[in-house]
């Protein structure tokens, strides 16, 4: 029985293999045919019977991956080897040596590129994305590490089903937040529109599924009204001599989401649900008038939306982008988008030389320098031919080597100048870290405080409770941060030894029986030739001052001179009040500790068991929000990166959440009664506010109640629903 398993599996394999050979058409040299055969041999020999964890054989993922790169990208014989090769580990020299004689250094460097990036810990994507994708480019000088990473995680993303639901939303999560974005910005937008598409399915298998079904069952009406729609314009435009194709597409599921949460309208109400694309086969010359001519037939059979009418052939946007956009009203008064174009400008756009996200994403100051670098890589990938080795030297990534990017233990990202110290990293993590760090490991290896880190170290800091800021540490410190901190801590620590000798100072002159004033202090800067009385009081707690001298230094014959103001004054600098702890903690975000200083929305009332997540707000920490909270869909698509997972921690004894049910039903005499007899005295939940309204012996309204969870409030609703009397009861969305 393994026998033939195996035997199936080895045919599946070389199936699998002849079909890379077929997208690899347009290779026709016979020695890089002959080191894809070699590739294929040793990841064949190298990973034998492991399997992935989708359960998937890894030489099927490797062989799917390169397909992707050949098939769907065209991309070089470099990119299709590296591909093949992605997980081959080339840890020592001799290893990465004896690779890059058998595939040369440039395969070498991309394999070992993506061999990094794959150790990476992304599970807190969601927090800061734009942090990883900085990350991801900055670790790759060739922009076919971030290819070949995009085709990996497309090829994962198709088998992903496999896995358990909790891991499927993880990773769909960290798909979102960084490739979808990164693929839209490189202009790969079928694998972006692919990628955006299985992420919601995954993510939110529900919403992806209700608007599915919708569209499926108005698949043959969709038929229909394209037919009835494009008919008159088919003969029109014939009858006038124009030669055209038209297209006809359906809005992807994530773009009608977006529509529905942007707009607040139904599935139905989407009125550019439907769409046409007419082609003109136009002589260079006369393709913006045979535009406008079509448009014209177009809006004389339809009439047009003057309000979305785009003219992008007269003006072109900045990035190139030509096409007349216009919105009309077709059979039965639905709203149809109309594109017209002509062949040369269908290729330019569909290719993804109109940068789509350029005039689609509001820009920031922050990502202007990402903006003019991810420009030039789009232009390469524009004017790339098959085979063209040039990509390689023509786009080296080096916009964001002015940073560095590291992680803590525990997978969080700090980004940081470049040049930056294990110091400087540890005052990013907490400044009491900072403090009382010694030194750290680095990628498992100690190293001191002024050990320069590299982009992809994983930075355990090391503390000891005597350590102590001193002055040679502004010479280990470069970021801005580190360095005020640690003059804080010194003026604070100056100030402080000078408290204690002015203490010194004052029980001296006690035994003396002289009392301290401002007037004596400064005689006494004078005499000890001091800075100031700050300069003093610290000198004498160094030892700096022979305390010794003091009678000497107050005998009238002592010589003084004129009285010099101190220059600063001695304050003494109160600690920061500590922050007040909540006692009990109720979730936990990202599987790591609970946390306590989190917020339950008020928009749907969270209560324990309920499905949740957090969302990062801009004052107010963490907030708790149902997965089917009506904000929830603006919040995971519009702000996906302050989304982070969360779960109930424990369970509350008390009766400590708040939630809202609807009632409906007769209006009976006593009903009020009954209703709040079973939920106060036999149900043990108390009701904190009642809004109920009567008409035509009928009666509808709210109730708001403490429960101490999703149990107990289904069972509230439960017993409530069979009340005599009541029609509905149902929980507040």
């Amino acid at each position: 029985m393994y026998s033939e398993t195996k035997n199936e599996a080895s045919k599946e394999v070389r199936h699998q293999y002849r079909l890379l050979l077929t997208s690899c058409r347009y290779i026709n040299n016979p020695e890089d045919l002959r080191l894809i055969r070699m590739a294929y041999e040793e990841v064949l020999f190298t990973y034998k019977d492991r399997l992935r964890e989708t359960g998937d054989p890894f030489i099927n993922h490797a062989i799917s991956v390169a397909r992707i790169v050949a098939e769907e990208m065209e991309l070089d014989i470099s990119s299709i080897l590296s591909a093949l090769l992605l997980d081959i580990a080339l840890d020592s020299p001799e290893t990465r040596e004896s690779f890059e004689k058998r595939y040369g250094k440039r395969v070498s460097r991309i394999v070992t590129s993506l061999r990094r990036i794959s150790e990476l810990r992304m599970e807190k994507i969601s927090i800061n994305p734009e942090n990883f994708i900085q990350l991801l480019l900055n670790m790759s000088d060739d922009i076919r590490v971030i290819l070949i990473r995009l085709a990996d995680r497309l090829n994962f993303m198709r088998t992903i089903d496999l896995l358990p639901q909790k891991r499927q939303q993880q990773i769909s999560i960290e798909t979102s937040g960084l490739y979808t974005p990164l693929a839209h910005r490189l202009g790969l937008y079928r694998i972006k529109t692919e990628l955006e598409e299985l992420a919601m399915q995954h993510a939110y298998p529900e919403v992806f599924g209700s608007i599915a079904r919708k569209i499926e069952e108005s698949r043959e009406e969709q038929k229909k009204y394209f037919k009835q729609f494009i008919e008159p314009i088919k003969k029109e435009l014939a009858s006038q001599g124009l030669s055209c194709e038209i297209k006809s597409r359906t809005k992807s599921i994530p773009s009608i989401w977006n529509k529905m949460r942007k707009q607040n309208i139904d599935f139905e109400q989407v009125y550019d649900f439907f769409a046409i694309r007419i082609i003109t086969k136009s002589k260079p010359e006369e393709e913006k008038p045979d535009c406008w001519k079509a448009y014209s037939l177009v809006t004389n059979i339809y009439p047009p939306n003057p309000s979305r009418l785009r003219d992008w052939i007269s003006a072109p946007k900045p990035n190139g982008y030509e096409s007349l956009h216009t919105t009309v009203a077709g059979p039965r008064f639905k709203w149809i988008e109309v594109q017209i174009r002509s062949q040369r400008m269908d290729e330019a756009a569909e290719k993804g030389k109109a940068a789509h996200w350029k005039y689609k994403e509001a820009l920031v100051n922050a990502a202007e320098a990402a903006d003019k670098w991810l420009n030039n890589v789009r232009s390469i990938l524009e004017n790339y031919v098959p085979g063209d080795e040039e990509i390689d030297t023509s786009a080296r990534m080096e916009l964001f080597t002015d940073y560095v990017y590291a992680f803590t233990p525990q997978g969080d990202l700090k980004k940081l100048r470049s040049g930056a110290t294990v110091l400087d990293f540890a005052f990013e993590v907490h400044s009491q870290i900072g403090q009382k760090c010694t030194g750290a490991k680095v990628n498992s290896l100690f190293v001191p405080l002024k050990y320069v880190l590299k982009t992809g170290d994983q930075v355990e800091i090391i503390t000891s409770k005597n350590q102590k800021p001193n002055n040679d540490w502004l010479g280990y410190a470069t970021t801005s941060k580190a360095i005020t901190k640690i003059k804080r801590f010194l003026k604070d620590a100056e100030f402080s030894k000078a408290d204690t000798g002015k203490g010194m100072l004052i029980r001296k002159l006690s035994q003396q029986k002289v009392n301290y004033t401002d007037d004596l202090g400064n005689k006494l800067v004078t005499y000890f030739k001091a800075a100031s009385t700050l300069d003093l009081f610290h000198g004498i707690a160094e030892g700096t001052y022979d305390l010794q001298k003091i009678k000497e230094a107050l005998s009238p014959s002592s010589k003084t001179e004129e009285i010099k103001l101190p220059e600063r004054v001695f304050t003494k600098v109160s600690p920061h009040p500590s922050k007040k702890q909540l006692s009990k903690a109720i979730v936990i975000i990202n599987e790591d500790t609970p946390i306590d200083d989190v917020k339950l929305g008020r928009c749907c009332q969270p209560v324990y068991g309920d499905e949740i997540f957090g969302f990062v707000t801009v004052a107010e920490g963490i907030k708790i929000h149902r997965t089917t909270c009506t904000n929830a869909p603006q919040m995971l698509s519009k702000y996906i990166y302050r989304v982070v997972t969360a779960r109930w921690a424990e369970k509350e004894e008390a009766s400590a959440y708040l939630a809202t049910i609807k009632i409906t039903g007769d209006d009976q005499l006593g009903m009020l009664n009954q209703i709040s007899d079973l939920i106060s005295r036999d149900l043990n939940a108390n009701i904190r506010s009642v809004n109920l309204s009567s008409n035509s012996g009928k009666f509808e309204g709210s109730l708001t109640i403490n429960v101490n969870g999703k149990s107990h409030l289904e069972l509230i609703i439960a017993r409530l629903s069979k009340l005599k009397g009541i029609k509905r009861v149902m929980r507040e969305k």
